[in-house]
């Protein structure tokens, strides 16, 4: 598991109590039922954690925890990363 990957997985079990077993690379946001309030608490945590600007509008339900994190290896936004147009 990439270091992103494990960012990732850590705070949604900490942080938003989803069981590790179904946090896979291929896993998406849609898939883990957050509502758009935790979306966004997510987007903030991931910010605060990464050190990178995340809007509210990056971390969409499609995503899946890999896309996250080969945006988060990256460093760019997720325009630039190629996970949204």
């Amino acid at each position: 598991m990439s270091d992103a990957l494990g960012v990732i997985t850590e705070i949604l079990a900490d942080q938003f109590e989803v069981d590790q077993a179904v946090l896979r690379p291929e896993t998406t946001l849609e898939e883990l039922e957050l509502d758009s309030l935790a979306l966004l608490e997510f987007s903030l945590v991931l910010a605060e954690r990464t050190g990178l600007r995340v809007s509210d509008e990056d971390v969409t339900r499609d995503l899946t925890l890999r896309q996250i994190a080969e945006w988060i290896e990256t460093g760019r936004d997720l325009a630039e990363a190629g996970l949204r147009t």
